[in-house]
Parts: structure tokens; C-alpha cells; sequence
């Protein structure tokens, strides 16, 4: 069964010093501890660098929320989840979003070195992170953290910033699924050429 999915984008400029405002990496840090990937994949703390001295070689901050809204017919729905409970089902949506929206990240972050791209979540590139078995990343070039490994409050973010409060499946699939990526900067960045670059087509899991 396939279910459609289309995004919305916004992009919202801040300073680093005003997204700061929700940087608590004691607070995450103690949340990473508790999650299965710590430790266990190179996105993921504990880091061999201070995050302040990172933030500091940044000024502007480019929150961009992709709203993921499930647009296909409710017994379609009802048929999907026959069989898989509301969460996996989630879970497959999150995942195709992110393959898409990731890839035109890494584009980015590609064409402009000098900027710090982070994702929607952990690393996704390999099926086994090379972490676990206490080698180096296979595919530095494609590796970016995300707001809450580095220790943001991600859900304040997204409804403060954004304007869109993080959704979760219950009784039954959300509205939407947002998706909070970001982009720091040494300069000011042109957001209509950001939103070029993650455009993109409906896609369907």
C-alpha cells in the first residue's frame, strides 16, 4: 500500500545568538544517554568537540520546517494499518521524508563547505555504523548532526519559531509530521535559494 505524502517548507532566519535561547545540552545530553544510538553511531554524542566552540563559528541560524501532511484517502489509511500499528506506520513515512529531504541537504552542504547542515534526526546513510565496531566514518562527507544531538530543544524550536507543534501517532496517524532541519552560517544566506534547493516532488512509501 502506498501512501502519499507532500511537504510544505518554511524557513525562518535567526541569529545564533537568539536560537541559543533554547540550547540546553545538559538537559538533551541526559535524553541522548537514555536513547539506543548513543554511543553507537557517529551523528550522536558523546563528541570529541566543545558545542559552544562549534556554535561560535557560526552568526545566522536557518530553522526550516518540512510539514509531511498524509493526503490519502482515510480507508486507504484504515488499510495500511491493518496490519502494521500506527507507529511503524509513522516511522515509514518519517523515513521516506527524510530520504528525500537529506539528499537535497547533502547537496547543499556539498556546494557550500563552509556552512553546518543538521538533519532531521540521526544519521541514516549506512545500515551499520562503523561507530559500533570503534572505526571511522565511511562516509565523512555525508555526515551532519541534528538540533537535539547538539543539545537544542527541538520541540520549543518548531512551535516558537516555526509556529507548528511537533505531532505524534496515538489513536491514529497525525495531521502532519514535521520535519526541523537547519543550516548555520558564517554570512547571510538568500532563503529563496534554500527553498529551491528542497523543493522536490510528492513521493509515496
Amino acid at each position: 500500500m502506498e501512501v502519499k505524502v507532500s511537504f510544505k517548507n518554511q524557513i525562518q532566519e535567526r541569529t545564533l545568538e537568539e536560537l541559543k535561547l533554547y540550547f540546553q545540552p545538559k538537559v538533551f545530553m541526559e535524553y541522548c544517554k537514555a536513547c539506543q544510538y548513543y554511543n553507537k553511531i557517529w551523528s550522536c554524542p558523546p563528541y570529541n568537540f566543545d558545542l559552544t566552540e562549534m556554535l561560535d563559528r557560526y552568526q545566522y541560524a536557518y530553522i526550516i520546517g518540512s510539514k509531511v501532511y498524509i493526503d490519502d484517502l482515510e480507508e486507504d489509511l484504515k488499510q495500511l494499518s491493518e496490519d502494521k500499528n500506527l507507529e511503524v506506520v509513522t516511522n515509514e513515512i518519517y523515513k521516506a521524508a527524510r530520504e528525500v529531504l537529506d539528499a537535497r541537504l547533502n547537496t547543499i552542504a556539498e556546494a557550500e563547505k563552509d556552512l553546518c547542515v543538521l538533519l532531521a534526526g540521526g544519521c541514516m546513510e549506512c545500515d551499520c555504523c562503523t561507530r559500533e565496531i570503534q572505526l571511522p566514518c565511511t562516509r565523512p562527507e555525508k555526515l551532519h548532526y541534528s538540533l537535539e544531538s547538539i543539545g537544542f530543544d527541538v520541540a520549543t524550536i518548531s512551535e516558537e519559531v516555526l509556529g507548528d507543534k511537533i505531532l505524534w501517532a496515538k489513536e491514529s496517524l497525525p495531521e502532519y509530521i514535521i520535519l526541523v532541519c537547519a543550516i548555520f552560517s558564517q554570512e547571510k544566506l538568500d532563503i529563496e535559494g534554500i527553498y529551491d534547493s528542497i523543493s522536490h516532488e510528492d513521493f509515496g512509501v
